[in-house]
């Protein structure tokens, strides 16, 4: 179904409260059209649960700038995939970070200072291809003679993170959150990292392929904030595209899962053969395209987008009967087929197969139990704890659309 939101509401909406107090505070509390909660645990219960993740996080992950950085700020720190080994943070982190902060803030009266600070670290950290979005990676030692290209999947995590500020504390003050995120979003991410041919999102603003795609990026909910923020129809365009190609490689690839790669080529599409880029999984569900059910869910609880509800229930009926409804048995990847690749698990793919469970009462009873085995996991790694939170804020009511 193509998404055929009204242009003429587009640019308004912005009239958020010029202040720098605290507009939309943790906890929200949302209950989302149509779709569900845990309802084995408390809304009190669920919020105490996302705090102390959140609390762990900051304290585990959140690193100062060494000084070097003109203007210095935060990160997340975090070793890159495909890096050298002397990143201490990348584009995607750094997405993840400003999103979590703008949330939460209302509970961490610090919420400001941390998404400011890591505003001037991406400020500071420009692609050397496109100076409108952030390197992909940011050397230890800090020097700008150190960026690189992006990564599409952070830059646009960014631009929708500053229009949650814009919301959350207003543009007024030192940073106006609505014009940086609508120039990342129209010469940063549309200007160098999404096809104008092929109307797919780019594996970055340096890729001359302009059928290479990941399903991590295809983030439908960002397209349908960047629509509203700039009343730019190329976002419709793009969203339909995302649901275009996941109806083409469901019926060719994934006809019993529903499950998407981490890599696709082709005009038509196809996933990527192994080693495309990082690794032999790079055609199967595997470290990237774990986000995706994720991605889905979030459209479908901020717009309601039907496409997303049925793409996600292939994926998660599949996924019950693959584990014996018992989300204890999900693991760290899976062939299209539903074959898994390993034997171990993982928060990163865990959790956001059960925040794709919020979309249909049928999958109320796996919800609960997912609930249960993610609200006090501690992957011990950036990855996973991180895609857990942020799942926790989203199946917990407390991931709200930058929409007024």
């Amino acid at each position: 179904m193509a998404f055929n939101r009204s242009t003429s509401s587009m640019a308004s909406g912005f009239a958020a409260s010029e202040s720098a107090g605290v507009n939309r505070p943790f906890p929200q509390n949302l209950t989302y059209p149509r779709c569900i909660k845990p309802n084995n645990v408390t809304q009190t219960d669920m919020n105490n649960s996302v705090k102390s993740h959140y609390d762990h996080w900051k304290k585990t992950y959140v690193r100062q700038s060494n000084g070097v950085t003109p203007g210095g700020g935060y990160y997340v720190s975090m070793k890159g995939t495909g890096g050298s080994g002397d990143e201490i943070t990348t584009s995607e982190a750094h997405g993840y970070g400003m999103i979590i902060f703008a949330l939460m803030a209302g509970y961490d009266s610090q919420a400001k200072q941390y998404f400011d600070g890591m505003f001037n670290m991406f400020d500071k950290h420009r692609s050397k291809n496109n100076p409108n979005n952030m390197s992909w990676v940011i050397d230890k030692s800090e020097l700008r003679s150190k960026d690189q290209d992006s990564a599409t999947d952070g830059d646009l995590d960014i631009a929708y993170a500053l229009l949650l500020a814009h919301h959350q504390w207003g543009s007024g003050g030192n940073i106006d959150y609505l014009s940086q995120a609508r120039k990342i979003i129209t010469d940063g991410v549309k200007g160098g990292a999404m096809s104008r041919e092929s109307k797919r999102t780019l594996l970055g603003d340096s890729s001359t392929d302009q059928y290479a795609t990941r399903a991590s990026d295809w983030m439908t909910d960002h397209f349908k904030a960047y629509r509203h923020a700039t009343s730019d129809n190329f976002w419709g365009e793009a969203t339909n595209t995302v649901y275009d190609l996941i109806k083409q490689l469901t019926v060719n690839h994934a006809p019993n899962t529903g499950l998407m790669p981490d890599f696709i080529v082709g005009r038509s599409a196809r996933p990527a053969s192994p080693h495309f880029l990082e690794a032999k999984t790079d055609g199967d569900y595997s470290w990237n395209a774990c986000r995706y059910p994720w991605r889905l869910a979030t459209d479908f609880a901020h717009y309601g987008a039907p496409e997303a509800r049925d793409a996600v229930n292939k994926v998660v009926n599949w996924l019950k009967g693959c584990t014996g409804a018992d989300p204890r048995n999900i693991k760290a990847g899976y062939n299209l087929d539903g074959t898994p690749l390993v034997d171990y698990n993982s928060a990163a793919f865990t959790a956001p197969f059960i925040a794709a469970c919020i979309v249909d009462h049928s999958h109320q009873d796996f919800l609960n139990s997912g609930w249960e085995v993610i609200k006090n996991w501690r992957n011990g790694d950036y990855y996973g704890d991180t895609i857990n939170l942020l799942c926790m804020l989203l199946i917990s009511g407390n991931w709200w659309s930058p929409v007024a």
